[in-house]
């Protein structure tokens, strides 16, 4: 499959895994998983997607650097980023002393405020590294704000934190005292 091709089917596929699954007739059971042969007939039911067969869908899964999706025997779901009412058991963990959230500039103040909430999501998206951090907030700001996250302190406190992805931490809401703010 062509880079283009997979990565239109990944973003596919995660808009229904994350978000809309009744746009295409799919029932998510109470953690996210549906079967992987649901996924490819509701896709390729989809003239615009009528060339999908079950080698493309574990094609993207299998290629995904960010480690968008879990397949678990005969069944997969999206890691991380729902927007839509399940509960992945997720397995808590002490997180390293420091992560990262990159976001836009015009959030900050009220970051400072309230702390990092998450918003139309399930859990606060983190990033073990900077550069990562800054990626993804430049989806929100050609020059985005990347925050430095005391995650270790904040576990410390009773917040818990995951690691869904390789790259990807998520968490609960993270008050305003355990995120260092870069100079203004």
């Amino acid at each position: 499959m062509r880079r283009g091709a997979r990565i239109k089917l990944s973003k596919y596929m995660s808009y229904l895994l994350r978000h809309h699954p009744e746009k295409a007739g799919l029932s998510l059971d109470e953690e996210g998983f549906v079967l992987i042969d649901d996924l490819v007939e509701a896709i390729s039911s989809n003239p615009r997607w009528s060339w999908v067969t079950r080698h493309h869908v574990i094609q993207v899964v299998t290629g995904d650097e960010k480690g968008r999706f879990q397949v678990v025997g005969e069944k997969i779901r999206a890691a991380y980023g729902h927007s839509v009412e399940v509960r992945p058991k997720y397995e808590r963990i002490k997180p390293p002393e420091i992560l990262y959230h990159g976001t836009s500039r015009r959030a900050v103040p009220q970051i400072k405020r309230e702390g990092l909430k998450p918003l139309k999501r399930r859990y606060v998206h983190l990033s073990p590294d900077w550069d990562t951090a800054f990626d993804v907030g430049r989806r929100h700001d050609e020059e985005p704000v990347v925050l430095e996250i005391r995650a270790r302190d904040a576990y410390r406190a009773g917040i818990f934190f995951t690691r869904a992805a390789p790259k990807v931490y998520l968490s609960d809401p993270i008050p305003p005292e355990f995120i260092v703010f870069p100079e203004d």
